[in-house]
């Protein structure tokens, strides 16, 4: 299970946007429509045999960036929170977002997407370290359920009957 969908990654950042990334051929066969049609599996007959073959491609693409982001969130979390985490928080669904968006962008990465990745982990650090809350779901306000309990770590022993004798 994937933190945000396809189509929410869409809207999020613009079907435009994804599609000249994810289409680098000329010309390109793989509209902002194209890309959100296929990812809601809406009627795509109106579409050209190639430019939906290449649709399905850069929708893979999209997929595994997203599938990469929840495995880092994953990683980062998942000793605190029982995952998967359901209902998924708004704040998790724009990290992954953020994260899916610079793994689609690998090797032209701009600054704001850099930046906003950097965000994004030092989130996630913060939520791993419990200085953070991922927070409720925006629709239900159901709050994500912890694995983390209470520990309490001890110095060792101060007396013990060995070298107590002192002491009585």
């Amino acid at each position: 299970m994937t933190y945000i969908t396809a189509t929410a990654f869409l809207e999020r950042f613009g079907a435009n946007e994804i599609a000249q990334r994810v289409d680098r051929g000329t010309p390109r066969l793989v509209t902002g429509q194209l890309l959100t049609d296929i990812a809601a599996s809406a009627d795509l007959s109106a579409y050209p045999a190639d430019a939906v073959a290449a649709a399905a491609v850069a929708l893979n693409l999209v997929q595994r960036s997203l599938n990469d982001a929840r495995d880092m969130i994953d990683s980062q979390i998942g000793g605190r929170y029982t995952l998967p985490i359901t209902p998924v928080p708004a704040v998790l669904e724009r990290i992954a977002s953020d994260l899916g968006r610079y793994f689609l962008y690998d090797d032209r990465v701009t600054e704001p997407i850099t930046q906003r990745y950097e965000d994004a982990m030092k989130l996630l650090v913060a939520v791993r370290d419990g200085k953070a809350q991922l927070g409720a779901d925006g629709v239900s306000g159901e709050q994500p359920s912890s694995s983390a309990a209470a520990e309490l770590v001890s110095g060792g022993r101060v007396w013990n009957r060995a070298n107590g004798s002192a002491f009585l």
